[in-house]
């Protein structure tokens, strides 16, 4: 059915990829995040994906699919299914001589401010990122806790008259902050980076009330800033007095907080942790599933619970059909 080497995964008699690591004439691409765009020929993707893909990248030529849409290549009928992980992020269903693929790249059970509801298909095989595939990373909180831990802290910050700001990346995570904050009536002052990537949610329909792009400087009382992680060496950061940062990952599960240069860290994620990896196989329940991106012992946990799994290596063929 595919094969799996350092450009990827690719379907064996074909020149259709999913998320190609590298620049190949055909590739799903499961969302926008800047690990997944390559400069290929031609994509087939969501109408947001292809959005981002354009700021980040290049294309030749894109094929745009709504959730759902039937798509016939070759020999194969293909499905886009909402992932959960951001806005337009999509898993993909594949029907080949009558048996089914399901590749997930990066997904998300719990409900979202900014991110379609995640769709789960039954399929024969399961390729499935697997992030948080450890036990440590399990996230007990409810999502309304996870914003009143947030909310509590930055009445805290702004209590002790400190300037909170939001660590957080600047595609998905960054508009999910804004969407929350704003909703809850804070003054929310956006790093023009994460700004620009939010206007393509508002070509969506999604609105952020109480929001508006950071134009340098300090922050007036009561406002907060939300601000990549990968600019806190930066000139702008440090002149902003006064701050207490917070930083948003589900990687705060388990983590020394030191590790992110912040004060606070909350699990606010965008990816499955480690018991909804496990429920999504469930809802899934194929006959072999492949992991990656994650714990190279994570197939294991998978075993334990009933289903053939295994890691996907590289230089390695399967046909399974």
């Amino acid at each position: 059915m595919f094969s799996y080497d350092s450009f990827g995964i690719k379907l064996l008699n074909s020149q259709f990829w999913l998320d190609a690591h590298r620049k190949v004439p055909f590739s799903f691409v499961s969302h926008g995040h800047s690990d997944h765009i390559r400069n290929h020929e031609k994509i087939l993707a969501t109408k947001p994906t292809i959005r981002f893909h354009a700021m980040r990248g290049k294309y030749g030529e894109a094929v745009a699919l709504d959730y759902g849409q039937v798509y016939e290549y070759e020999d194969m009928r293909i499905r886009l299914y909402p992932a959960g992980h951001i806005l337009g992020s999509a898993m993909i269903w594949i029907e080949r001589d009558g048996q089914s693929l399901l590749y997930t790249g990066d997904f998300k059970l719990r409900q979202s401010h900014t991110s379609e509801q995640i769709e789960i298909p039954h399929a024969d095989i399961l390729i499935m990122e697997s992030t948080y595939g450890d036990p440590s990373y399990t996230t007990d909180n409810s999502i309304s806790n996870i914003v009143e831990e947030l909310d509590s802290t930055l009445k805290q910050c702004l209590q002790d008259g400190s300037a909170p700001i939001i660590l957080a990346y600047v595609l998905g995570k960054a508009q999910e902050a804004m969407k929350i904050l704003g909703d809850l009536g804070y003054a929310v002052r956006v790093h023009p980076v994460a700004w620009k990537f939010a206007q393509v949610y508002a070509e969506f329909g999604l609105s952020f009330p109480n929001c508006a792009p950071w134009r340098g400087g300090s922050l007036a009382r009561g406002e907060i800033l939300i601000f990549p992680p990968h600019l806190t060496r930066s000139r702008d950061f440090h002149s902003i007095r006064n701050k207490k940062t917070i930083f948003l990952s589900g990687w705060a599960n388990g983590r020394n907080i030191t590790n992110y240069q912040s004060d606070y860290a909350i699990p606010l994620s965008d990816h499955a942790d480690f018991g909804e990896l496990l429920e999504f196989v469930r809802k899934v329940n194929p006959k072999k599933v492949f992991t990656t991106h994650g714990f190279d012992d994570f197939p294991q946990h998978i075993r334990s619970i009933g289903y053939d799994a295994e890691l996907l290596k590289p230089a390695t063929q399967y046909s399974l059909f």
